[in-house]
This record gives C-alpha cells, structure tokens and sequence, in this order.
C-alpha cells in the first residue's frame, strides 16, 4: 500500500510538472498579486519636503511595485530602490504619477526583490504598496517548483509543439504575440474598440534599466495585470511594448494590424496608437536595438493604416483631466508624437524624448518598404456648414466609389463623431444609384466628423475626418423700460446646457458711441440663468449675453435687446 502511494504521488507530481507542457502555449508562471499598509510616522526627514521609510521586508518577493495614497491637496512625488535575494540595492527611481487619474505611483520593475524603501516628497496618507510576481519566486514553494515545471515544459516541448513565434500582418516587424508572454493570466474585461491610427505616441514604463532579455515577457505580464487589476482599465494600456533588446511585444489585444483602441493618451487614444519602451529613460537613453524596434514597428503600423510616418497631423482633443488641450480643441502634433506632447506628464522621458529625431528619421527610412494594396473602395464627407447653432445638425453628404470610379451603390453608411473611446454613431443612410449619400447628424458639441461605408464583403472604410463647431444658443429677455437706479432681472436659457455665461450692457452716448457699464459672470442652472443687474443712468443701453467657447463648444453671442433707463 505504501509503495502504491508513492507511486500515486509521483504520478500526480509528474501530471503537474507536465501540464504546461501540454499546453500549446510556452510556460509561463503563474502570477500573483498582494499588498502591503505602511505606516509612515516612523519615518525620517529627508531634506527639504522629502521623508524617508526605514528598509521595508516585502510579504514576498516581488517583481512589480506601485503605490497608492489617499488623496491629498499637493502632488506628491515618489521614489524607490529595491533590494534583491543577493542583499544587492539597485538604484533609486523616480516613479512616475499615477496614470490612471488617481492618488499614487506608477508601478517599477524589481525583478525578484524582497525588501525596499521609499522616499517621499510630502506625506502620504493611508500609504500602501502593491505588487505583482510574475516570475514564480513570490514564495520558496513557488522558487522550488518553478523550475521544475519550467524543466519539465521545456522537455516535452518539441513533443507538444508550444514553440511561440512571433506573429504580424504582411512586412510586418516580428512581434512577441500576447500568448508567449501569458496574457491568458490578464484577460480583458470586455471586447477590444477600434478606432483609427493617425499618429503614434511613444512612452517609457518607468522602471528600472537593469533587466534581462528573458525578464521582458514578465515585465509585460505584471505591467498588464497592475493597469487591469490595480488601475481598473480593461486590458493594459498600451498597443504595444518595446524592451532594450529590440524585442516588440502585443499589448492591448484585438490585434496588431487593426486600429485598438488602448488607453495611453488621454484624449487622443481612439486616433493613434501607443507604443512604450519598457525601462526609465529620463537621464538614460535608449538603446540603439530599442530605438530601431521603435521605429520599425511605427513606420509599419503607421503605413498600415494608411498614414505616412513623417510630417504632422491635425486631430480633436477628446478632453480629460491630463490632457493639455480642452476637449473640441483641433491640436496638431508630430506623426510620430511623445505622450508629453499631449498630456501633462513627462514621459517618455528627457533622454528618449531628445532620441525621437532619431526614431522619426529613421522610421521614414523604412516606410517606403511597407507597401500595401490601395483600398477597394472610397468614401468622402463634406460639411455644408462648418459652423453651427444649436440644436442644427450638421448636414453632411459624400460619395462612395469602387477602386476605379464606379459608384458604389447600396452602401451603408454611418456618420460617426470621435471621442476619448473611439467613435460614435450620430446618422446612418444608405448610398444612391450614382453612390452619393446625405444625412443630418445631430450634434450638441463641436466634434469631429467620419464617414464609415460597408462594401458587400463587410469591409468597412472610412473618410477623411471633417471638423465642425456647434455654438449654444443664448436667448436673453429683460424689461424694455426701466428705472435708472433700481434692480431689475435678465433673464435667459442655454442650450445645450453650459456652466456660465458673461452678461453685457452698455449705455448709448453722444453720437452714438457706446459706453460698457456692466458686465458680469452668471451662472446657469439646468440650462437657465438670471442677474440682478442696476443701471444708474437715464439713456438707451444695449444688453447681449456672451458665451466663451470652453472646448466643447465654440464661442456664442445672442442677439441683442434695447432697453432704456428713465428717471423715476
């Protein structure tokens, strides 16, 4: 019975070392994720607003840490170094702030740390570090096993016929595809959105320098499970990541030749693509091998979609509390951008930011080769007025053609607005006989317009995107006569419904020039607004209600009302 129980559990042990093995999949290990409050009133004055935490033992070893606080007044800045299983210390890095729009920091590799310590400008409330291992080291079951399965995986491989390789579309780059780092250990909470690719932005991680070639797959994996589980986005932010080494990984799933949607530019993420370069780039440059990858992938991916991969684009902020344009706003930018060109962060650091000439020339070098076939089809927009009034529709029409000319009859079409999340319907219509299309498509904001067409096959095109301005309409009344000295109310409706407008009177004098007399600030509640307002003059006056344009909607002025002041 004994010996029949040893014979069971080597069995077992033999079915869990082989399992991965089995798979068709290369053997990843397993991730974990924990956390770790910190108290910081143990800590020491660092110099100036820093302080400075005692050396902190880690639950288990980590390969991933971030930070998050409690919200406080002032931006706090944070930096770490970590100490490794040889009791070596690596640098301090800077960790940059949290992107996801909340109170911390954005997480740096460690590569198999077990202790770190902190040092903060500012002091931090509710303190707590997170941390990701997605190296199998996390406890010393974890350390003996791992190389186990790994031996095991690598010596039934050729017989299960896992190898991963790297995967893309015609020309493309060789890309690390998102199962050969185990992205079946960081699903995405829902379906990919695509949008279009006009540009592409660079970024850097924010980690340390120090990693090896082979710690790339699993920097990969525990930037993707922090953004999904610590940040909350729906898969990791970026379309694709680049390491030291010129190995390009997938990110964000959907594909690497259609147009994701991912999260690495706030206001301009459903109209280029996000490519980061994994490690801290500030005082450091990139890699030749690094920037090569870069520019190779940018100039196909670019190419792909039919953008060129140098010179400069016009697109519309979407908004967003990073972003440095206000929504509606048309911003231009490099085809080839840095994500500091759009939001109010430094990344992708000073030293790659100085390298992006070098990654732009040498993407221009390599577009020529990305050649793909012409469309099978076009589809034009055009507004009839660029300029409207709320609530007037933009009044849109186009043509379909087949490569060649022939209309394309039949077609449907959709009249779709950008946003920060990719595009919205606003109108749908079908193509006439002769392939020409119109439609009204409503609209409360200034937004940026697309036609979409469907061709038989479910292929989908679209326009060229059109830009047009939608201004409220301010309507304003107020008595015609009134007694100079006394209050009396304006009154007046927004719409769409705005936060503010600016009241202006002014008094007809001599020769009928006018003179300002009031003007004020009103608020507006559910889209209405009234003032108070007091003339102290006998003489006719000319009121009007302004409206500033604030990025979501152009500026407005109503028409004007005389009124005239008398004596009582």
């Amino acid at each position: 019975m004994r010996r029949l129980a040893v014979l069971l559990v080597a069995a077992g042990l033999l079915v869990w070392l082989a399992a991965p093995a089995l798979s068709p999949r290369p053997f990843v290990p397993r991730a974990v994720e924990f956390e770790q409050a910190l108290d910081t009133s143990r800590w020491r004055p660092a110099g100036g607003r820093a302080w400075s935490s005692p050396i902190v033992r880690s639950p288990k070893r980590f390969d991933l840490v971030g930070l998050r606080w409690r919200a406080t007044s002032g931006e706090l800045d944070a930096a770490i170094r970590v100490r490794g299983a040889d009791g070596r210390w690596s640098r301090w890095t800077r960790m940059a702030a949290d992107h996801a729009g909340g109170a911390g920091a954005e997480p740096v590799w460690a590569g198999g740390a077990e202790a770190y310590q902190l040092r903060i400008a500012g002091r931090p409330r509710a303190l707590r570090a997170r941390f990701v291992n997605a190296t199998g080291s996390a406890t010393a079951a974890d350390r003996l096993a791992t190389p186990l399965r790994r031996a095991a995986h690598g010596a039934l491989a050729a017989v299960a016929g896992s190898a991963a390789r790297a995967q893309g579309g015609r020309g493309a780059p060789a890309i690390i595809p998102r199962a050969a780092w185990g992205a079946d250990q960081c699903r995405p909470r829902a379906a990919p959105s695509y949008g279009e690719v006009q540009l592409g932005y660079v970024h850097h991680t924010v980690n340390a320098n120090g990693y090896r070639p082979q710690d790339s797959a699993a920097i990969v994996l525990s930037i993707c499970r922090y953004h999904r589980n610590e940040n909350g986005w729906l898969d990791v932010g970026y379309n694709f990541l680049v390491d030291r080494y010129g190995q390009i990984f997938e990110g964000r799933a959907g594909g690497v030749d259609q147009p994701v949607i991912g999260a690495q530019a706030q206001g301009y993420n459903g109209v280029s693509t996000g490519v980061a370069n994994i490690g801290t780039f500030s005082g450091e440059p990139q890699t030749q091998a690094g920037l090569a990858a870069t520019a190779e992938l940018l100039a196909w991916k670019l190419s792909l979609h039919g953008a060129p991969a140098t010179g400069q684009v016009t697109v519309t902020s979407a908004g967003g509390p990073s972003n440095r344009y206000a929504a509606g706003r048309l911003v231009t930018f490099e085809r080839i951008a840095a994500h500091r060109d759009a939001d109010a962060t430094s990344c992708p650091g000073d030293a790659l930011f100085a390298q992006l000439p070098q990654i732009r020339a040498h993407a221009a070098a390599l577009a020529p080769q990305y050649v793909f076939a012409p469309p099978a089809a076009a589809v034009s927009l055009e507004a009839a007025d660029r300029n409207l009034e709320f609530p007037e529709p933009a009044r849109v029409s186009g043509r379909a053609t087949m490569l060649g000319g022939a209309p394309l009859a039949g077609a449907p079409i959709t009249v779709q607005a950008a946003t920060g999340r990719g595009f919205a319907t606003l109108a749908r219509t079908t193509t006439a006989a002769d392939g020409t299309w119109s439609a009204a498509a409503p609209t409360q904001y200034s937004r940026s317009l697309r036609a979409v067409a469907a061709l038989p096959d479910g292929t989908l095109i679209s326009s060229p995107p059109v830009a047009v301005r939608v201004a409220p309409a301010l309507r304003v009344r107020a008595p015609r006569r009134v007694s100079a000295g006394r209050r009396f109310t304006v009154r007046g409706t927004v719409r769409p419904r705005r936060a503010r407008v600016t009241l202006e009177i002014a008094r007809r004098g001599a020769r009928g020039r006018l003179h300002a007399v009031v003007r004020v600030t009103v608020k507006v509640r559910h889209g209405r607004f009234a003032a108070r307002v007091r003339l102290r003059r006998p003489a006719l006056h000319r009121l009007r209600v302004r409206f500033a344009a604030d990025g979501r909607n152009a500026a407005a002025r109503s028409g004007d009302v005389l009124l005239r002041a008398v004596r009582r």
